[in-house]
């Protein structure tokens, strides 16, 4: 891998983070379900944007694809970390919350939010590389 592509990973990792930061700090705007399971998916939101390997996946995702369509955010939910903090949500709520409901709302989540969010946290690595 050469030096420029090491550095467009660095750069589309930065802005991964930046959104799904941004996504879990400034709540969910997007969020359909039933309003005592937002919290959940905030949650999970929360522990992905602490995760830098999984930050790192997403930006692989998106990095093909350049935009947050069906297809990569049904990539995003099936990445190991992703559907295992889906899994233990759905366990914390003893049936309440079915891991279907938590992914359909992540990817419902992700797909609205990207283009308001996306391109504030590219604003955000511009200002960074400055």
């Amino acid at each position: 891998m050469g030096i420029l592509s090491t550095l467009t990973s660095i750069i589309i990792g930065k802005i991964i983070f930046y959104y799904i930061y941004e996504l879990a700090r400034k709540g969910i705007n997007y969020f359909s379900g039933k309003s005592n399971h937002k919290d959940k998916v905030k949650k999970i939101l929360d522990s992905i944007s602490a995760n830098k390997s999984v930050i790192a996946d997403i930006s692989k995702i998106v990095d093909k694809s350049g935009e947050m369509n069906s297809v990569s955010a049904d990539r995003v939910v099936n990445i190991p970390y992703v559907k295992t903090q889906i899994t233990k949500m759905s366990d914390s709520t003893n049936g309440e919350l079915s891991e279907t409901e938590l992914e359909n709302q992540l990817k419902t989540i992700l797909i609205k939010s990207w283009n308001e969010l996306g391109s504030n946290a590219v604003e955000k690595v511009k200002k960074d590389l400055k």
